[in-house]
């Protein structure tokens, strides 16, 4: 099972990045738990994932969970660089608030036996509640 790098939102701090550093070839899931930044009663109706860099972080499986808190997607780490993604969710009385993830992709050294993907993932993703 892949390891998470997870974000945790807040109405308390402006600053709603996250850094994370990643080996090329990897596959992570990124999580954002928004408990922190909802008022009482509201609730993640949709997400929209962008990125950066299709070709660095290629996106997929978007999904707002059952509880309607948290926000997840797959990211293939395939060529080496700089990608950020965001997670916007729209909540349902119809206001946003996103987050980010700035990852890193490393490529030192490579191996002999290295082979990447040419193919580029979707600049964003959306999922809505189940």
């Amino acid at each position: 099972m892949a390891r998470t790098f997870k974000g945790y939102a807040s109405q308390h701090s402006a600053n709603q990045t996250q850094a994370c550093r990643v080996r090329r070839s990897q596959v992570r899931t990124l999580t954002v738990d928004f408990r922190g930044a909802l008022e009482d009663g509201q609730l993640v109706d949709a997400v929209t994932w962008e990125c950066t860099s299709p070709w660095i972080t290629q996106l997929s499986d978007a999904a707002v969970a059952a509880d309607q808190k948290s926000v997840t997607v797959e990211v293939a780490f395939n060529f080496s660089g700089c990608g950020w993604v965001k997670a916007t969710a729209t909540l349902n009385d119809g206001s946003q608030i996103n987050y980010e993830f700035d990852c890193t992709v490393q490529d030192c050294p490579m191996y002999p036996s290295a082979t990447y993907d040419s193919a580029n993932g979707p600049y964003s993703l959306t999922a809505s509640a189940p």
